[in-house]
């Protein structure tokens, strides 16, 4: 990101609204346990959504960047309603862990559209080693998580929603492999060193919220430990935009 796009009205926005993200993250830090709705993650969650927006109004003109930002600031329009619904402020079914991931399946599932853009994974007019190479990062990525999920969060108790959740990982470890995948690309690589941190982040406060539920309900009791890495995660997430279309 260059000193010249911090100094346009659009810049100096962005650099306000990630300086509020911080401040709103760090009172997420020491206020603890703020109930439910939790407003303070609610409100940042908001000003991440108005940050993809900024996002997208800076590079709407730019024609290899206009449709990443755009899908970009749809899917975190998207998490953000599902920030609403896990909080119970409205309800699509009676569940709102159900409601949650509903509508990050959602999100994740235009995060990939976006991803695609920039970095296929399947397309035929690719290079069968970019193919390659590829497809084997998304089947270890697959292989770890299916690892990871018989270890430590299946429960057959709870086989509906263990089920639920694994379906929901595999897709988001697909959107994480995506971002790796960028690594080897021609691409910058603050944009993806933040890309691939923000989902890794990202996946970090699903597992969390998984464990939980299926595991353990006093895991990370007492702390903000799923506000922050979402937050934390989405941040990143929204702030590669910017140094890739830099480029």
């Amino acid at each position: 990101m260059s000193i010249a796009s911090l100094k346009t009205p659009l810049g100096v926005l962005r650099v306000v609204i990630v300086l509020a993200i911080f401040i709103s993250t760090l009172f997420l830090i020491t206020m603890i346990n703020q109930g439910t709705p939790n407003w303070n993650l609610l409100a940042t969650s908001a000003l991440i959504v108005i940050l993809a927006f900024v996002n997208f109004m800076d590079k709407r003109a730019t024609e290899k960047w206009s449709r990443f930002a755009l899908l970009m600031f749809v899917a975190m329009f998207i998490c953000f309603v599902g920030d609403l619904v896990m909080a119970s402020v409205f309800y699509i079914t009676t569940d709102p862990l159900i409601n949650g991931v509903l509508m990050f399946s959602l999100g994740h599932v235009v995060y990939l559209l976006a991803l695609k853009d920039r970095s296929p994974l399947l397309l035929r007019n690719e290079s069968p080693r970019l193919i390659m190479r590829n497809v084997i990062i998304w089947i270890v990525s697959i292989v770890i998580v299916i690892i990871l999920f018989v270890l430590t969060l299946y429960n057959p108790a709870e086989m509906v929603i263990s089920m639920g959740l694994f379906g929901y990982g595999i897709l988001l470890t697909t959107v994480l492999a995506f971002s790796l995948s960028k690594w080897f690309d021609n691409c910058p690589k603050l944009f993806v060193i933040c890309l691939f941190i923000g989902f890794l982040l990202f996946f970090i406060s699903d597992y969390i919220i998984g464990y939980r539920t299926l595991t353990d309900p006093t895991f990370l009791s007492g702390t903000e430990a799923v506000g922050v890495t979402y937050i934390g995660g989405q941040l990143l997430i929204h702030i590669s935009s910017v140094f890739g279309s830099e480029a």
